[in-house]
């Protein structure tokens, strides 16, 4: 294998890099002797310019493509140039290729495999986009990294003496990320990102445009906005005043235009305020990653600025006066990211959570960005809601197996799955990744069947999914098919489908003393194979923390990240340290009203001074229909768990080291099909058969 490269596909300036013999990673001048090459791109008279060639047409009234960065993976985007129209990916191409001819010049070899930055809060859909462009341009693109990732990689070229928090802010010509970071001499590990990539700044030159064209309109009547060659004039010298903006206090811009001459004088306080608003927006998403850490600014050992936009002062003095400190230097900011992106090219993609290698001693773990989900119907089968199922900021590449619970309606047939990237729980508020049919095996016939689903995300931030027939063992075909245009309308409306049953259980974990250290470890792990084996489509899952108190940590849901959260947060001693309750009488609560199977799932390791009143208030469970499944192990009592469970089948007597297993298995018996007469009998889950973990 040859050199491979590492590319920063800008918005607005583009550039491409590569580790020389020595260890040093170099941004590689264009043929015009630059380090870095505007993303303009312009078709005319049966040719293709790139850069600053471009960037001159467009100045003198041609219609060239800009900024087109911003509509990457959107499938209504065409720029119609010489007759011919475009998407964004074949834009990028066009500026891909031209890096990669000016690099062969430059250095006389072949460039092929690439790392491709990507803004961190790039989706799916633009991930794909820019794997597309750099397949359009003859380029082997090896992964995508995010572009404060690389920056934080052309920073860190020697590891620290100590552990530090950093913060990348990252403003570009177009897109805007803020990352926050820990570094060690072992690792460097991305803890969260936000951004918007509809912001950078080419905002802040849209201020001075309107600035610039309405002052001319007062003045002339007149708007200078209505002619291509007066517009494309304009874009350049706002572009010019902003950057001297960043060194003098005052500048002044002049339009030509119908026959008149505007002379309009601006200062960096002015500028400063007309631009406030779009300052606030990255001031918000920094506080919120921060926030979502629960850190101070003070806590951050220093701020790494990306992107020419952060060369205006107004972001240098807000660093300064939320941090408390001057941002750090020593990278420069419009080439940082190729250079990382180059030092990511040098190092074979991660097979594992583990992450990169770097070197021999560190390794490079960045994260998922946005939470992977699916649509399913909500408890009471009354609406669609986005249930989660990898949460924001799980490590990547990475991947989780979820059953999938399906009643087939004819013999074979399809299961239709609705990816969807974000946050909320409206399907209204969530981006999707397209429709993906799971095709059942020929044969199957009607009744529930269970698909184990694999949800992938790989080093690149981009989305794949695996099926498996869980009776047979067998993969399944699944196709990825364009998404009907009534998504997402159809899941704005009532379900009229018949789904299966939804399942509502809770995991109730004993948090006494006598759990401290390996076994509320392995009780988490317990919990946490749970999750894992439990089909959220048509499954709500709470936790329940007791000892001398109940604490209900979170109210069964269909959000994976929030289970997960809440699993992590139990507390050993955090309700006491003895087994003074019992979570019986808020199962109940909780439970009682209810629709479809419920379960209360109560793990213990000891005996309770309330055992009397603890079997009574289990028993008004059992009689109101919520099946109780006791486990325990350690000094808990055999008898006990018998009495508190549903039936003799439901008590389980189990040893530590087998709890991940014993979870395992029965998460699996929840998950059958109620028409599965080996893990059911008269439609209640039957355990006797989880052979070895039985009474």
């Amino acid at each position: 294998m040859g050199i491979a490269f590492g590319i920063d596909l800008g918005t607005t300036n583009s550039a491409i890099a590569y580790v020389d013999e020595r260890g040093r990673a170099l941004v590689i001048p264009n043929r015009s002797g630059s380090p870095i090459t505007p993303s303009v791109v312009c078709f005319a008279a049966g040719r293709t310019v790139v850069g600053e060639d471009a960037k001159e047409l467009q100045a003198a009234g041609t219609v060239c493509a800009a900024f087109f960065k911003r509509k990457m993976g959107d499938a209504n985007f065409i720029f119609c140039g010489d007759g011919v129209d475009y998407a964004a990916e074949d834009l990028s191409a066009c500026v891909l290729r031209s890096l990669a001819d000016d690099a062969k010049q430059r250095l006389g070899v072949e460039v092929s495999d690439v790392v491709i930055s990507v803004p961190a809060y790039f989706k799916n859909a633009q991930r794909e986009a820019t794997r597309e462009a750099g397949r359009r341009a003859g380029l082997n693109v090896l992964q995508m990294i995010n572009e404060p990732t690389a920056a934080a990689l052309a920073y860190s070229p020697a590891a620290p003496s100590r552990e530090e928090t950093l913060l990348v802010y990252d403003l570009g010509g177009g897109t805007f990320d803020v990352t926050l970071l820990r570094r060690s001499r072992d690792e460097i590990h991305v803890l969260t990102s936000n951004g918007d990539h509809e912001l950078g700044g080419k905002d802040w030159d849209d201020r001075l445009i309107s600035f610039v064209a309405s002052r001319f309109r007062d003045e002339f009547g007149v708007d200078p906005l209505s002619d291509v060659v007066s517009l494309g004039e304009l874009l350049v010298r706002v572009e010019e005043t902003k950057k001297r903006l960043s060194a003098v206090q005052t500048a002044t811009i002049s339009i030509v235009h119908d026959g008149n001459r505007g002379k309009y004088e601006i200062d960096r306080a002015t500028f400063a305020d007309m631009t406030r608003d779009l300052m606030e927006r990255t001031v918000s998403l920094t506080s919120g990653v921060l926030a979502e850490h629960g850190l101070r600014a003070g806590a951050v050992d220093g701020v790494i600025l990306v992107g020419g936009s952060t060369r205006m002062p107004m972001v240098r003095e807000f660093i300064e006066r939320t941090f408390g400190k001057p941002p750090r230097t020593g990278v420069n900011v419009d080439e940082a990211v190729a250079a990382g992106a180059a030092i990511a090219a040098q190092s074979p993609p991660p097979q594992s959570h583990s992450g990169f290698s770097l070197g021999p001693r560190q390794r490079l773990r960045d994260v998922t960005n946005h939470s992977l989900g699916m649509i399913a119907l909500n408890e009471d089968r009354t609406a669609y809601i986005n249930s989660i199922i990898l949460p924001k900021n799980a490590s990547v590449p990475g991947a989780q197996i979820r059953p999938y619970r399906h009643r087939v309606r004819s013999s074979g047939g399809q299961i239709e799955v609705f990816m969807t990237q974000g946050e909320s729980e409206s399907p209204a508020d969530v981006s999707y990744l397209g429709k993906h049919v799971v095709r059942l095996p020929t044969g199957t016939m009607r009744g529930e069947v269970v698909v184990d689903i694999e949800y992938t995300y790989d080093v690149s931030g981009t989305v794949s999914i695996k099926a498996r027939d869980r009776a047979s063992g067998g993969g399944l075909e699944v196709t990825n098919e364009p998404l009907p245009p009534d998504v997402p309308a159809r899941f704005l409306t009532v379900p009229q489908e018949v789904a299966p049953v939804h399942v509502t259980a809770y995991l109730c974990f004993d948090v006494s003393g006598s759990m401290s250290g390996g076994p509320l470890q392995e009780a988490q792990k317990a919990a946490r194979r749970f999750l894992e084996n439990t089909d959220l489509g048509h499954c709500s899952l709470g936790i329940v923390a007791f000892s001398d108190a109940v604490r209900i940590k979170l109210q069964a849901c269909q959000n994976a990240g929030k289970v997960e959260g809440a699993i992590s947060d139990l507390r050993v001693g955090e309700t006491g340290g003895c087994n003074g309750a019992h979570p019986f009488d808020d199962l109940f609560g909780l439970l009682r009203k209810q629709e479809g199977p419920r379960f209360a799932i109560v793990l213990t390791d000891g005996s309770w001074s309330c055992q009397p009143q603890a079997v009574t208030a289990a028993r008004k469970c059992h009689e109101a229909g919520i099946e109780v499944v006791a486990v325990g192990f350690g000094g808990a009592d055999r008898e006990f768990l018998k009495q508190i469970a549903s039936s003799d089948e439901g008590a389980f007597m189990t040893g530590l080291g087998e709890l991940v297993e014993t979870f395992t298995s029965i998460a699996q018996v929840l998950t059958a099909p109620a028409d599965r007469e080996s893990s059911t009998v008269g439609g209640k889950p039957r355990f006797g058969f989880l052979r070895g973990k039985g009474k």
